[in-house]
């Protein structure tokens, strides 16, 4: 089992990010009073698979996991600015720009990477607690010698790993 294969952070990579994404949009469109047109839903549908491919070569959870902070936060906005400049430019190429208002675009733009990062640390936030998940597996490390011992720290510093070793023989 990878990492990727956690099933909080799989749902996070593959299905939440791009739903709070589409979200994001209808919510400014609401905002701004911009009705919400087949336009609309276009944009949110290339947003979709757009940020979901975006954001799968990225990877922001590899620094989510290890807890850096400052480096994850410049992937996840890196990554939405990387999405940003795709979806302006598949707009101006196929000449859909003009239906879309400035500055719901605008708001949309701006708005999506703090609502995505205020999601993901609420649910850090929630789930960083491994001790009271359900999904804690138990480890057994065979081979009680300096790499088994080594490997036992390399677990106990990542609590997202959701393992707790429970001895050595």
């Amino acid at each position: 089992m990878t990492i990727n294969d956690i099933p909080l952070i799989s749902f996070f990579q593959r299905v939440l990010d791009p739903l709070i994404i589409m979200g994001t949009l209808y919510a400014c469109s609401m905002l701004f009073g911009d009705p919400f047109t087949g336009y609309s839903l276009v944009l949110m549908i290339l947003a979709f698979f757009i940020s979901s491919a975006v954001y799968q070569h990225i990877d922001p959870y590899r620094t989510w996991r290890s807890g850096r902070m400052l480096a994850y936060s410049r992937d996840i906005v890196g990554g939405w600015a990387v999405t940003a400049v795709i979806l302006v430019f598949l707009g101006n190429v196929s000449g859909l720009a003009y239906h879309y208002e400035e500055r719901v675009v605008l708001g949309w733009f701006i708005a999506t990477p703090f609502v995505l990062l205020a999601s993901h640390l609420a649910v850090r936030k929630v789930g960083s607690d491994p001790a009271k998940a359900s999904e804690v597996r138990s480890v057994l490390i065979v081979g009680a010698n300096d790499v088994g011992i080594k490997f036992a720290k390399t677990i106990e510093r990542y609590p997202n790993l959701f393992m707790q070793v429970r001895g050595f023989f």
